[in-house]
């Protein structure tokens, strides 16, 4: 079984993950797959707020549920509910777990989180 681990996403694991580097400020943690950058989740400046991302390559997909996945999304989750910046998201396919974490629907897809 493959060995999953997070941690604070340094320069190295995003132009690993990101195969370059990515000129977006962010504050973000790398879910690691057997050591390699899986996925990446976190927080992402805009003007005067903040936006939520989550990324992952397929392979991570099997591990969502793993408990290093799990608390890499609450470490992110901490980060966001300790803003003083209001915090968005933009769902492609995950309604149920942003509501689960506290985001409520604005509009097209967007969500805000309530603190």
């Amino acid at each position: 079984m493959a060995k999953v681990t997070f941690g604070p996403a340094t320069a190295p694991d995003l132009d690993a993950y990101y195969g370059g580097r990515n000129r977006q400020t962010m504050r973000a943690i790398v879910v690691k797959l057997d050591d390699s950058p899986a996925g990446v989740i976190g927080l992402a400046k805009a003007n005067d707020r903040l936006l939520m991302f989550s990324e992952y390559k397929p392979e991570l997909a099997p591990y969502l549920k793993s408990m290093g996945a799990l608390r890499a999304i609450k470490e992110a989750m901490r980060w966001a509910s300790e803003s003083k910046l209001p915090v968005f998201a933009v769902c492609q396919d995950s309604e149920r777990l942003l509501e689960r974490l506290g985001f409520v629907h604005v509009q097209d897809g967007v969500y805000r989180l309530c603190s």
